[in-house]
């Protein structure tokens, strides 16, 4: 195929029961001003209309001369990250972009990204801002969101080229672990066989996670336009089954430590591998088994009678790496909590003394 006639961007979308705001998501792609793109669907097995929303939508792309690929899988893949790898696989645009089912994207939003990635000749590109679109008493309301820790920045620059300050800005929250607010050179991707790992929940962290650390050339910019839609019922703050919720866990560890495992970077600095873990542990735990166990009222017993019947009662082989990291966060949480108490009677005893 001749190589000029190949799309810019392949934007890519899970879509799975998405009628409710597919629309508004698909139209803001036919009004892309960067023209040159193909936009790949990928029903999850859909039961409700969103297959047949997105099919009265092929024509509107045809008239800006854009494509759009719709693949149904026959069966529910149960993985958000399962519909975008089997996009991954098809794609032929230069670069790739992940986009949600239910949120949507300023006119200009491609092109920015696009002309960032051609300036620097880029692996990756992060957005620094984006716009949160949530639902409040049952209406949606904008704000501009900064959601990483780093300083503001006023122009597309290269981050370091230091992969250990680059894991310290992961950890630090420097750089934000979702995909959809980043662009991705597909080369890089494929040349380094980065795919989404088989879980529900946290998926991003691994995905970007070996992204921004294998990036040669890694760019930020200062630009808002992804619409991040939350709202009431959203998934993530949803009791969900404490099998699959342990089995994500696993997953995510195993991934991680594999990746670390074949990188040099890593055997030579060891202590970098404790850290991404208990970094990975402490995100996970936050966002969903606080939720989860407090929603459902469980005690600590409750808890660690989960974690012995669910994880431990798996193949130990398979949980090596998450055993021998609560092992040693474990204990060394013991520790310092002893130390701590400690001192604190030190400090007691030298102002009753001063009295």
């Amino acid at each position: 195929m001749d190589e000029i006639k190949l799309p810019a961007v392949s934007v890519i979308i899970p879509m799975y029961n998405a009628e409710k705001y597919l629309e508004e998501c698909l139209t803001s792609l036919v009004n892309q001003t960067l023209k040159n793109i193909e936009i790949i669907l990928v029903d999850d097995f859909s039961t409700d209309n969103s297959l047949e929303i997105a099919q009265n939508f092929v024509p509107k792309f045809e008239a800006e001369n854009k494509n759009l690929v719709i693949i149904k899988l026959t069966q529910n893949s149960g993985f958000p990250g399962i519909p975008r790898n089997v996009a991954l696989n098809i794609a032929k645009g230069k670069y790739i972009f992940f986009m949600d089912s239910d949120d949507f994207l300023s006119d200009d939003a491609l092109e920015i990204f696009y002309n960032a990635a051609e300036s620097f000749n880029a692996d990756v590109v992060d957005a620094y801002m984006t716009f949160e679109y949530k639902e409040i008493d049952g209406k949606f309301k904008t704000t501009g969101k900064i959601m990483q820790n780093s300083k503001l920045i006023e122009k597309p620059a290269l981050e370091t080229f230091d992969i250990a300050k680059r894991i310290e800005n992961i950890i630090e929250i420097k750089y934000l672990n979702t995909v959809w607010s980043k662009f991705f050179n597909r080369d890089f991707l494929v040349k380094n066989n980065i795919k989404f790992p088989a879980m529900t929940i946290t998926e991003d962290l691994v995905f970007t996670f070996e992204s921004i650390v294998l990036a040669k050339n890694y760019v930020r910019i200062p630009f808002v336009g992804y619409f991040y839609r939350k709202y009431d019922d959203s998934t993530s703050n949803s009791p969900r089954n404490m099998k699959r919720i342990s089995l994500d866990l696993i997953e995510g560890v195993n991934c991680l430590d594999n990746f670390m495992q074949s990188q040099k970077f890593f055997i030579e600095n060891p202590k970098y591998q404790y850290r991404v873990l208990d970094f990975f542990n402490q995100w996970f735990s936050d966002k969903i088994f606080k939720i989860v166990f407090f929603n459902m009222n469980l005690t600590v017993e409750e808890v660690y009678d989960f974690y012995r019947k669910e994880i431990f009662s798996l193949n130990l082989q398979k949980n090596i790496p998450l055993t021998a990291y609560l092992f040693v966060s474990t204990n060394i949480y013991k520790m310092l909590v002893k130390q701590q108490s400690k001192e604190i009677e030190q400090l007691k005893k030298l102002l009753q003394d001063k009295q």
